[in-house]
Parts: structure tokens; sequence; C-alpha cells
């Protein structure tokens, strides 16, 4: 991932795996996204809507105190990965 012009970088696990909600949930275990969060998670929901299915983005996250910035240039990169996703399963 690519925030303010530079590699920012972190590494994940998966946490859980809900078939029944459709769900998968990753948690940073190191990386540049710790050093600004205490915690950091997201989940992926995947919802279908007819013959279509929707992606539901959940990003949790504890800033390690008031003075940093809520991550935005993240929720950009979520959208621009979105975006791409989409744009590959339509030209499949």
């Amino acid at each position: 991932m690519i925030k303010y012009g530079k590699n920012y970088v972190a590494k994940k696990v998966v946490e859980a795996i809900n078939e029944e909600n459709k769900t998968i949930t990753y948690r940073a275990i190191e990386g540049d996204v710790l050093k600004e969060c205490k915690s950091f998670k997201v989940i992926i929901q995947s919802i279908p809507k007819g013959e279509a299915t929707w992606v539901c983005w959940t990003i949790e996250y504890e800033k390690r105190n008031k003075n940093i910035p809520h991550p935005i240039k993240l929720l950009e990169f979520v959208i621009h990965l979105s975006e791409e996703l989409d744009d590959h399963l339509v030209q499949a």
C-alpha cells in the first residue's frame, strides 16, 4: 500500500472466517499501521444482492493518542482496491 508517497506496510493474520455471515476478519500484527494504532482490524463481508454481490468493508482501530489523525488515506486505498477488483471481475 502507498501512503503519503511512500510504501506503507502491514503484516496481518486471519482472525476469523464466518461462512454463515460471509465475513473474513483480518488483524494487523506488525507494520506501519501499528505505529499509529494500538489495534487495527479489517472485516470484509460479501452480501449477495440478486445477481450481484456487494462487499462491505469495516475498519476497526484504536489510535495511540488523540493527536494521531484518522486513517483517511487507508480508506482511499480500500476504495481504490475495490474499484480494481470490480474492474477485474467484470472483465473475467
